[in-house]
């Protein structure tokens, strides 16, 4: 029986995985105005298995933020996600949906769940640029000697959009 299963699952694993692509890539987000200024560098890897619209993938963000008469203050946070494939435009264009969330490392005191919506551009059969931005999410902070802080939010993030370059294998 045991024979059976592990013969069974590596057979499962070799179909999805004949088809499968590895990217790496990344994304950088910047946000300016007069008191606050804030930026995040996400390097990330994906597996996309294209007999089935979906990839899973995971990002490491570091980000800071600087506050005009205050100290700089920083993050760390490990993103896994999941994306959807929705549909080709054409030849070069798609959209997707990532199903998101986000673990702060250093204080372990957030977490975040999101649905972010975005565009693919085609620039060479290996390169491509993702633009996305925030649609709807989750957040929980907990505050120290304070009860967490939950918030849901639905919003068309604009003003701080993400932008990423990925190579496809």
């Amino acid at each position: 029986m045991k024979k059976s299963l592990v013969i069974l699952t590596f057979a499962l694993f070799s179909v999805f995985t004949a088809q499968a692509q590895i990217w790496i890539g990344g994304a950088v987000n910047a946000s300016f105005n007069k008191e606050i200024k804030t930026f995040s560098i996400a390097p990330d890897v994906g597996y996309c298995i294209p007999s089935i619209p979906l990839s899973i993938a995971c990002a490491v963000e570091y980000g800071g933020t600087f506050q005009q008469g205050e100290t700089y203050t920083h993050s760390l946070s490990i993103s896994p996600y999941f994306r959807y494939d929705i549909c080709d435009l054409n030849e070069r264009f798609s959209l997707f949906a990532d199903l998101y969330s986000d673990f702060d490392v250093l204080d372990f005191g957030s977490f975040d769940i999101g649905l972010s919506p975005g565009i693919s551009f085609d620039l060479t059969e290996h390169w491509s640029a993702e633009f996305s931005f925030g649609l709807l999410e989750y957040d929980w902070e907990r505050i120290p000697d304070e009860k967490p802080n939950q918030t849901f939010q639905f919003f068309f993030e604009t003003v701080a959009p993400s932008f990423g370059i990925y190579y496809n294998f």
